[in-house]
């Protein structure tokens, strides 16, 4: 069992990291810098860092059966989405926003349960 627990780990982490470094091979060099310069930014950083990488140490935690690593993916991934609605209302994309809110609230909600 811990062999799988190892191996199902593993591709959470390496799967996504492929599919990143494959899409950024095939972009031209003006799409790469681009990428570069979204990827310095602290507000991608955040919203990014909260969502997906949030996500993918909530899934490992649950996978491992260590709960403080589960509880440290829910914190981040409730942070990326907080992030990300005070984004989508910096720009004025209320409905985008309010979305956000409400799913994570509902999320939040779940977890606690």
């Amino acid at each position: 069992m811990m062999i799988f627990q190892a191996i199902i780990i593993i591709l959470i982490w390496e799967i996504p990291i492929f599919l990143f470094i494959k899409t950024y091979k095939k972009m031209d060099k003006k799409e790469q810098q681009d990428a570069k310069e979204e990827l310095k930014n602290p507000s991608f950083l955040l919203i990014f860092g909260g969502g997906c990488i949030g996500f993918q140490v909530f899934i490992t935690g649950s996978v491992s059966e260590i709960k403080i690593i589960q509880h440290i993916g829910a914190g981040l991934v409730f942070i990326g989405f907080v992030s990300g609605c005070m984004a989508a209302f910096r720009q004025r994309q209320v409905i985008k926003g309010l979305a956000l809110m409400i799913v994570g609230i509902i999320g939040a909600i779940i977890y606690i349960i």
